[in-house]
């Protein structure tokens, strides 16, 4: 294991100087992993694991920055990001996942106050390894005065990770030269976990949300491809930033901001026939059968809003989740554990006591896999 610490060191005296902004030239690299300053026992023979993935929207909570289109923040003080990261492991505590996927989580950003998320969460639940897969490394980001950002996808586990890799992702072609250098570059990241003497594979992914030019389609097939060649059973999870298959509501979205439209941020159509080859060909935490075919009985899975209860969307109403992006997947049939998946909306469900609407714009998603 490495210390976070001698990484940046060694990093630093091979390179002698920063560049502005990393381009990724790799298709798949090795990161390090990291570990727990005191590890905690873990079960030898589980049998099982309990899965949760959660866009942690980099320990922001429902502060509303100026790229949301609701506020004017650019970056978190110190104590709020404490505050907040503090919020976000008294929920992971309450969940006691044995796999935990993050996603928008930062290690050395001036926006979330130089924190380094990664090692807060295993120093303050009981996940005692962690791989970090760096997806945006700028050494300054001009826009809404950003600055410096170390921004990227984490896997936690209780049991050993023996191996982590990240594996780029596609880039839009749709963006200048000089945005795309700056612009994040999607990762795959991959985990072999060492569970009751034998290896599985863990995901974690995060797609594009804004792109016009067909990049999160053909992301979201590589993933696809990624998974499908895995030898060992697998579990996926993440923000694919689409609709399930069969979505009913596809657009107008009340918390979609008018200041949007025309600009960067404006949300393009989406495209929820991306999605079904997953439902296919995997076996998903919530079946489709359970989604639902009317608004009404989807709504219980829906896992985003840009508003938190706080604010009020385009129709006056408090800001609640309105549309489905996050998901858990596995390789094998019969894979998750009857009664124990759901989409952690509200305080309550699986038993938790924490708001999750009031810690991040996503709901974690949980489920108990099987291992075959």
């Amino acid at each position: 294991m490495i210390a976070r610490a001698l990484l940046v060191a060694a990093v630093a005296a091979t390179t002698g100087c920063e560049q502005l902004a990393d381009g990724f030239d790799f298709d798949r690299q090795e990161v390090p992993v990291f570990q727990r300053s005191a590890l905690v026992p873990a079960d030898s023979t589980p049998g099982r694991l309990k899965v949760m993935a959660w866009n942690i929207k980099f320990g922001a909570a429902r502060i509303d920055f100026w790229f949301d289109y609701w506020g004017d923040r650019v970056q978190l003080t110190p104590a709020e990001a404490e505050r907040n990261m503090a919020d976000l492991c008294a929920l992971i505590r309450e969940v006691d996942p044995d796999l935990l996927m993050t996603e928008e989580i930062e290690v050395n950003s001036r926006r979330s106050a130089y924190r380094d998320m990664v090692q807060d969460i295993l120093e303050q639940t009981t996940l005692n390894y962690a791989a970090y897969y760096q997806s945006w490394n700028s050494r300054y980001i001009l826009s809404g005065g950003l600055g410096r950002m170390d921004l990227g996808n984490a896997i936690f586990s209780k049991h050993p990770i023996t191996f982590a890799e990240r594996i780029r992702q596609v880039d839009r072609t749709d963006q200048s030269a000089l945005t795309a250098k700056f612009y994040i570059h999607r990762m795959i990241g991959r985990a072999l976990v060492a569970v009751d003497g034998r290896e599985v594979a863990a995901y974690v992914v995060h797609t594009e949300a804004y792109d016009q030019d067909g990049t999160k389609g053909r992301q979201i097939a590589q993933i696809h491809d990624e998974v499908s060649a895995e030898k060992r059973p697998w579990v996926l999870g993440g923000d694919f930033n689409e609709l399930p298959p069969t979505a009913v509501k596809l657009s107008d979205f009340p918390d979609e901001h008018p200041d949007a439209k025309g600009t960067e941020y404006e949300q393009p159509p989406y495209t929820p026939k991306l999605m079904q080859p997953f439902f296919d060909d995997f076996a998903p935490w919530i079946t489709l059968e359970q989604y639902g075919t009317t608004e009404a009985e989807q709504r219980r899975w829906y896992t985003h809003s840009v508003l938190g209860p706080l604010s009020r969307d385009n129709n006056g109403e408090p800001g609640f989740w309105n549309r489905t992006l996050d998901y858990l997947f596995a390789s094998e049939p019969g894979s998750w554990a009857a009664g124990a998946s759901d989409v952690l909306q509200t305080a309550g469900r699986l038993g938790i006591r924490s708001e999750p609407l009031m810690l991040s714009d996503h709901a974690p998603v949980a489920g108990t896999w099987v291992l075959p």
